[in-house]
């Protein structure tokens, strides 16, 4: 009994140094396998790589070559921007610029074919294998549609197409080139240039005798490369080998997959998240092929260590076994039950208690990730991303989301609300399953199930309580399929939080915004605006601003934040347009003010950043103004003083002079100078007759005529009323004095 006890003591020392041995011995014959299989598998992943690398940099080297020396070259040319632009070509201008065309097309390896298409004509000149036409007549209509867009195309980049030709359609790849300084309202001119697919097998070294295929696909699926030319275009989305490599979530890497009967080495990479994937895809023979061949060396390796390894487990285990046994003999009967409560037992017990802890441990880093799952599952749920039921009700099942797919779904939104806020709101309701997701670290859409018809409304209202600045509730969703519009309602209308008052709780999501109605962007509107502030209104501008505001905040975020960045930049055009003069208020760059519209509390921030703008321009306006008229009024006396002898010398004659209507001169001339512009000539005749009967002795008639009085009663009359005498008598008294 003895010896039993003690062997159950040391049974699990005797236990982990056995597996340890074994373990050491695996570990052993791993790297060694390893390390035998690494050579050869590194040499070939290294091969592959500099393939791949020497490949993206012929085809960076061809891209850049091409572009630089056909494309933008032959974009910048006369004869080019003639063919483009002009309006009234000459047949020889069209002559000269499709032979251009033709050189180029002739110098170019791979090029099918260029257009030039002309805006104000509305014409496409082309090669000579392609003929020119009318655009609405054009044969190469998917060309034209390139030109669709406005200057925030993507320009200067491979766009794979089919260009429909007299021989059928072929397939080629088009680069756009247009000056963006001419491309508003609508893209006026450009230059296509049409490259067919030997441009990229060149590049990718992609013969018959290679043992690799390439491909080219789209972050969609869509094909743009293949080394079978009748797959392109084709879309593969669906295809085992596209899922599987989009499913794997990383830019680069390889994986083997069994195509058919079939198994292909599948190597990929690409450069961005939204940049399409160059796949090559291998025979797994051509890889592995080496490996196969040692596959009989290393079973004969594994055959052999594991003999050596168990006879090595004999041998310790032997050795652990012979203190055991001389301490059983040693041990005394009466010492037994002391001996069985201390010293290895008392050891084995805190191993235990260690082990236990570090379960704990591993058990609460799973709930996290479980928790992270959970989140990411149903994030994706909301946004329509798993669009499977089937596949949704299993991951409802695996990650243990606590709500049932089969009944309806409770939704409220809150922002800004945290996750510690959420918790709160949890322990607050304990008999309702809910969850919260998440959106753009302010934004969370929370999902609930139980509870009374008022859960909604409770929710809202204690969220406001925590914090949040507004609370939206929604309409419950019968099922699964009806959670992404309803989600994507909530998220519109919190992201125009700033809309409402802080602690806001809406019912439902705004009607325009959550049903996705298309919300144009009110031109008209902006018209009457900025030419309110052509006209220094500034009060009546801001009012025609509120209007505008109402116009485009009852869509998507997207087009409010774009509009609001369009009717930015054209105040910003407006300023240009009145010059260094302009005093100009707060400014930010387009991307600064993006940023502040994207991260809008209140719109009392935008509402008045626009009002100062709008108070800026009228107090420009009223300063140009002024300047104008006093350097106008200034105008008018220099006229009055180098004419006053004129007798046809009047307000008409000043107005026609300075290409005003009268009233507005006298308006003007009054504001300015305190007095009339008929008192102003008079006084300026006055002056000169008096000074002419003061200083010569001509006749009085004569003083008069040279001041530009032509009829003398009238001047008599004037000149008692405006200095108390007749002339005659005003001299003899200048005189005596």
């Amino acid at each position: 009994m003895v010896r039993l006890r003690i062997l159950k003591t040391y049974f699990s020392e005797i236990l982990m140094l056995v597996a340890a041995t074994v373990i050491i011995t695996i570990v052993v014959l791993s790297w060694f396998l390893n390390y035998h299989f690494e050579q050869f598998s590194a040499a070939t992943v290294n091969r592959l790589n500099r393939e791949f690398l020497a490949e993206n940099r012929r085809m960076n080297e061809y891209l850049q070559k091409m572009i630089r020396i056909s494309g933008m070259e032959l974009f910048l040319e006369p004869s080019i921007q003639n063919l483009m632009y002009r309006g009234d070509l000459k047949n020889f201008d069209e002559v000269t610029g499709i032979r251009r065309l033709d050189a180029v097309m002739s110098a170019g390896m791979h090029i099918h074919s260029i257009y030039v298409y002309n805006g104000a004509r509305k014409y496409v000149y082309a090669t000579s294998n392609v003929d020119s036409d009318r655009a609405e007549r054009f044969r190469d209509q998917g060309a034209l549609s390139l030109l669709g867009g406005s200057a925030d195309r993507r320009r200067l980049e491979p766009i794979p197409r089919f260009s429909r030709q007299a021989s059928g359609e072929v397939p080629v790849y088009s680069f756009v080139f247009y000056d963006i300084r001419k491309t508003e309202p609508r893209i006026g001119g450009a230059l296509i240039m049409n490259i067919t697919l030997d441009w990229l097998r060149e590049v990718f070294l992609d013969t018959p005798s290679s043992p690799s295929r390439v491909m080219f696909v789209d972050a969609d699926g869509t094909i743009a490369y293949h080394s079978d030319p009748s797959m392109f275009l084709k879309n593969i989305a669906g295809d085992g080998l596209f899922r599987r490599l989009k499913a794997r979530g990383d830019r680069s890497g390889s994986f083997s997959f069994l195509s058919g009967e079939d198994e292909v080495f599948v190597f990929y990479s690409r450069s961005g998240e939204n940049s399409p994937f160059l796949i090559r895809t291998y025979p797994y023979g051509a890889i592995m092929g080496e490996i196969l061949a040692r596959r009989r060396t290393t079973m004969i390796l594994v055959l052999v260590c594991v003999p050596l390894a168990m006879l090595l487990v004999v041998a310790v285990s032997r050795k652990l076994y012979r203190p055991i046994r001389q301490l059983v003999r040693r041990v005394d009967p009466h010492a037994e039950g002391e001996n069985s409560g201390q010293g290895d037992l008392g050891f084995l017990s805190s191993r235990i208690d260690s082990i236990l802890s570090r379960a704990e441990t591993v058990e609460e880093t799973a709930e996290s990730y479980r928790k992270l799952l959970q989140t990411d599952v149903l994030r994706g749920a909301l946004s329509g991303k798993t669009a499977d039921p089937g596949s949704l009700l299993e991951q409802f099942r695996e990650f243990r989301i606590p709500f049932s797919p089969e009944e309806p779904f409770g939704l409220t939104g809150f922002r800004p609300f945290t996750e510690e806020k959420l918790d709160r709101l949890r322990s607050d309701f304990p008999e309702t399953a809910l969850m919260g997701v998440p959106f753009d670290g302010e934004r969370m859409v929370v999902l609930f199930q139980g509870g009374s018809g008022r859960t909604t409304g409770v929710l809202c209202s204690r969220a406001v309580s925590l914090g949040a600045r507004i609370a939206v509730g929604s309409p419950q969703a019968e099922g699964l399929s009806f959670l992404p519009g309803l989600a994507d309602s909530l998220l519109r209308e919190l992201r125009f939080s700033f809309l409402y008052p802080e602690g806001t709780i809406l019912g439902c999501p705004k009607e325009s915004r959550s049903s996705g109605t298309a919300v144009t962007y009110p031109t008209e509107k902006e018209k009457e605006l900025l030419q309110l502030l052509r006209q220094g209104r500034a009060e009546d501008a801001f009012e025609a601003y509120l209007q505008f505001f109402e116009a485009i905040s009852g869509g998507s975020f997207t087009h409010f934040r774009f509009s609001m960045k369009r009717l930015y930049i054209s105040l910003q055009l407006l300023a240009k347009e009145m010059g260094k003069g302009f005093g100009s208020p707060k400014e930010m760059n387009i991307g600064e003010f993006e940023q502040t519209v994207e991260t809008l509390e209140d719109r009392t921030t935008l509402d008045g950043f626009f009002r100062e703008w709008f108070e800026a321009f009228e107090k420009t306006l009223q300063r140009c103004r002024t300047e104008k008229n006093r350097a106008l009024v200034e105008q008018i006396r220099e006229t009055v003083r180098e004419e006053y002898a004129n007798p046809n010398l009047c307000q008409q004659y000043l107005a026609d002079r300075v290409g005003l209507s009268v009233s507005h001169v006298s308006k003007i001339f009054k504001e300015a100078g305190g007095i009339s512009l008929s008192d102003y000539c008079l006084e300026v005749r006055m002056e000169k007759v008096s000074a002419l009967l003061a200083e010569t002795d001509i006749p009085v008639r004569d003083a008069a005529a040279a001041a530009g009085f032509s009829n003398e009663n009238y001047f008599y009359t004037l000149f008692r009323k405006r200095f108390g005498t007749t002339p005659g008598e005003y001299r003899s008294r200048f005189r005596l004095r």
